[in-house]
């Protein structure tokens, strides 16, 4: 059978006007083509130990450091490339041997998309960063340091995990290997579409309390993409609703939405800089108490898409 694949707008009602009174002839009756995406999960997409000196050790970073040599400035923050093809990102701690209170550094890297970041960090004895990070390319302090400067991660930090599977690992079983491989598991959005639901339905509980938002890329002026992922763009803040337990949790009660959220949600292009409206590549941040053990889930976003371009 052959597939057809449609841009959008698409309507599905015969008349596009909204200049007269008369109700089908002059007043719209256009409706727009509702999509529907899912992403799944499970614990171990956001599970990993505590590393206080993964990407710097104290033995390379002595005291009065201003530069921070990394251990390695190319590889993935969490330690995990891909699971199930997804790829992850992680806040990052500074940990000081002698309070660096004062000091500020300049984290420079990736973000989930590979995109470029940075972020200043005021030190202290442990500061975490909040932006996540794929990888981390340099650390520049703007005083020399009190006592030892290590990097790593932190297990009860957030991780952010782009809905974007270069495979069907789950229910497939697909690899990175598999020929023809099925990319149902992704949750891109084009620009202008509009968000009708958003939901994350939990088929195994989390052993953990679990807080989740949901973000995206957001273009900047003049189309840079530096700094681009928005956290919270869509839903949730920070530990504000626990979406542990088993059952479907939706907007804007059960997973936290703010008055913002939901006009990003009412144009996915909202906050992109005027003329360089971007589709958007869905990204899920969880924060844990503690290393979750267990929890399955799926989280399935439905838009009516490009409402707000051409209709």
């Amino acid at each position: 059978m052959a597939k057809t694949n449609f841009s959008g707008p698409i309507t599905t009602g015969p008349i596009q006007v909204n200049t007269g009174t008369t109700v089908g002839t002059n007043v719209r009756d256009a409706a727009f083509i509702a999509n529907s995406m899912s992403f799944p999960f499970t614990y171990a997409s956001f599970a990993y130990a505590t590393d206080a000196d993964r990407l710097a050790t104290a033995a390379a970073n002595t005291t009065g450091t201003e530069t921070v040599t990394l251990v390695d400035a190319t590889q993935n923050v969490p330690g995990i490339t891909a699971i199930g093809g997804f790829e992850m990102a992680s806040m990052i701690t500074i940990t000081s041997g002698s309070s660096d209170s004062g000091t500020n550094a300049v984290i420079t890297g990736t973000d989930v998309l590979g995109n470029a970041q940075t972020e200043t960090l005021a030190l202290g004895t442990l500061a975490t960063s909040v932006k996540t990070y794929k990888t981390v390319t340099s650390i520049v302090l703007d005083a020399g340091s009190a006592g030892t400067i290590t990097a790593g991660i932190l297990k009860t930090a957030a991780v952010s995990v782009v809905c974007r599977s270069l495979f069907n690992a789950d229910p497939l079983a697909q690899t990175s290997s598999t020929t023809g491989k099925n990319l149902a598991n992704n949750i891109v959005i084009p620009a202008w579409s509009r968000i009708t639901d958003i939901r994350q339905n939990n088929t195994v509980v989390y052993s953990e309390n679990m807080f989740i938002q949901i973000g995206a890329n957001v273009a900047q002026a003049a189309g840079a993409t530096l700094n681009s992922h928005d956290l919270d763009y869509f839903a949730g803040r920070g530990a504000t609703t626990d979406v542990k337990a088993l059952g479907s949790m939706h907007v804007p009660a059960y997973m936290y939405q703010s008055d913002a959220q939901q006009d990003n949600c009412m144009n996915v292009a909202d906050d992109d800089a005027s003329g360089y409206e971007v589709d958007k590549a869905v990204i899920m941040t969880a924060n844990f108490a503690d290393t979750p053990t267990t929890g399955t889930s799926y989280l399935t976003i439905d838009w009516l898409q490009r409402v707000n371009n051409t209709n």
